[in-house]
């Protein structure tokens, strides 16, 4: 990797019995890359320009785009089976940011792409539909013995077809490894969000009595104790962080890689 260290990268293991293989994933979350791209008017790539100065003074120096490409790199030289980008890799959902980063994440390998609260809406989902043919809403990609499932929950909004199709992976007899943006609120992940984050938690936490109506059953089905679900993979706070639901499911919280961070996860058997 380029400048070691400018960056911090977690590494945990998770043991899941039966598995038969090893498998190493690298999690990138919260990358905000400001493309300042051509097909946006002068208006947009000002504000990236702008906004862009701001995430390198707060992160490690280095521009959103170089920690993205080192950290790729990163997970290439470590023999990753795949790459997860767990939302906010641009910035801005505009017609130039989501081009250009469907663009550069076709040039990574195997990946699986979730959006944020930064990167969805409706060009996100159509230039998503268009390389994929599958909707980002909720998603399925075969790992090996291993199925990840990604949803957005960036809008907040947990759709009836969210609930229907996690009720089908969650119950089955394949392992989940679950990606979403915006955390589930923990015993273990609350109060020490609350120490960094003060007044502004609401923001970064779903909250069961605003919003989408289904959220309270979100959290119920992520939550449950007979489940595939074999841990969670989130962002958006900006911080790592490590904790558990209520049934003792990990839940990685991985911070920002416009600040260096991210997280490799080996998962193997018993």
């Amino acid at each position: 990797m380029k400048q070691p260290d400018k960056y911090k990268i977690e590494r945990d293991t998770l043991v899941i019995p039966g598995l038969k293989k090893r498998y190493r994933i690298l999690q990138i979350s919260d990358s905000h890359i400001c493309f300042q791209s051509e097909l946006d008017d002068e208006a947009i790539r000002e504000k990236d320009r702008r906004t862009a100065e701001i995430w390198t003074s707060v992160g490690n120096g280095l521009s959103q785009l170089e920690n993205f490409q080192n950290l790729v790199e990163f997970g290439h030289d470590i023999g990753c089976d795949c790459l997860i980008f767990s939302g906010d890799t641009v910035d801005r959902p505009s017609k130039g940011n989501i081009y250009e980063m469907f663009r550069l994440i076709k040039t990574v390998g195997n990946c699986f792409v979730i959006p944020g609260n930064h990167d969805t809406g409706s060009e996100f989902y159509r230039f998503f539909t268009e390389e994929t043919n599958e909707s980002p809403e909720i998603r399925v990609k075969e790992l090996g013995e291993l199925l990840l499932v990604g949803i957005d929950n960036g809008s907040r909004e947990i759709s009836d077809r969210i609930i229907s199709e996690l009720k089908t992976v969650l119950s089955g007899n394949r392992p989940v490894v679950f990606v979403h943006h915006i955390p589930i609120d923990s015993e273990t992940l609350h109060p020490y969000a609350e120490k960094i984050l003060k007044d502004s938690l609401p923001y970064y936490l779903l909250d069961t009595t605003r919003g989408s109506p289904n959220i309270g059953e979100y959290y119920s089905l992520l939550n449950e104790k007979e489940t595939a679900l074999k841990a969670v993979l989130a962002g958006h706070m900006h911080f790592s962080h490590s904790d558990f639901l209520m049934n003792g499911v990990p839940q990685y919280v991985t911070g920002a890689a416009l600040s260096g961070r991210a997280r490799v996860i080996d998962i193997y058997g018993t």
